[in-house]
């Protein structure tokens, strides 16, 4: 993820197209043009936000209503629109989100004045120990560590080392009783399919080179950390997608679990 293109209008930016798919207004022209591209290379890509964030609404039911998690920390959150986890969750859940652009942070915080155990803060999904070390976020944890933490539509983004040294700072710091809601984003995608290897050039271009890898190498990066009795399920089994939504080039390029895997990761 590059930081140099996080307010430039010139520039396109991964996570201001991302809003742009999800039918949001916090994109610049750039970004549609850029999304329209992908689009065009990858046509699952129109439908694989939309995906990603019934996902994240999924788990956020998961979280609280089934497992007991009331606070719920999240991060490289995007915009808290279009169904984000707050408006899953039930009454009195508190809600941390993170990213790491400011102008999201700041129009974040005007989107939520007011919400109540809603909190937005500007920390870089990459260095975790700088959101849970905020004096803001420890004062509102009081020393609780029995969280549910939350990685969802940005592990693509990261080296296998950033990735590693996530997996076990969190480990690290989290309580027994803790889980790790974690997106293998873009495991076992088609890596020779032409369309994936225009969209990762797309990407390079952009300056937020994918790192594309297998679930085996996912699995082995975010160790010791390791998935409940569900193991890593696909994306389509996830949220039940009909696979007949998903044409033969999606199926190429997306492959079978329709653009990676969901896990919940226990200590």
């Amino acid at each position: 993820m590059s930081q140099e293109n996080i307010a430039n209008s010139a520039k396109p930016n991964p996570g201001r197209m991302y809003d742009y798919l999800l039918g949001g207004h916090h994109n610049f022209e750039v970004d549609r043009v850029a999304a329209e591209q992908l689009k065009a290379l990858a046509p699952f890509a129109a439908k694989a936000p939309k995906l990603q964030r019934w996902c994240l609404q999924d788990l956020a039911v998961e979280l609280t209503e089934k497992r007991g998690y009331d606070i719920i920390i999240d991060f490289a959150s995007g915009l808290p629109t279009q169904d984000h986890i707050h408006e899953a969750v039930p009454d009195g859940t508190t809600v941390i989100y993170s990213d790491y652009d400011p102008v999201t942070v700041e129009y974040a915080c005007e989107i939520l004045q007011g919400t109540p155990n809603v909190y937005f803060f500007q920390g870089d999904a990459r260095h975790p120990e700088a959101l849970l070390n905020r004096p803001e976020v420890q004062d509102i944890l009081k020393d609780r560590r029995d969280v549910a933490l939350v990685y969802w539509g940005v592990t693509a983004f990261f080296t296998d080392a950033e990735l590693v040294s996530v997996a076990q700072y969190l480990h690290q710091w989290a309580d027994p009783k803790s889980c790790w809601a974690f997106n293998a984003q873009l495991a076992d995608v088609g890596l020779t399919d032409p369309g994936v290897v225009r969209a990762t050039k797309l990407y390079e271009q952009m300056g937020s080179p994918l790192r594309l890898r297998t679930l085996e190498e996912y699995q082995t990066l975010t160790q010791p950390w390791r998935p409940d009795e569900k193991g890593f399920i696909p994306f389509m089994d996830w949220h039940g997608i009909d696979r007949s939504e998903m044409g033969e080039e999606d199926l190429r390029a997306f492959g079978v679990a329709g653009g990676g895997y969901g896990a919940y990761l226990t200590k």
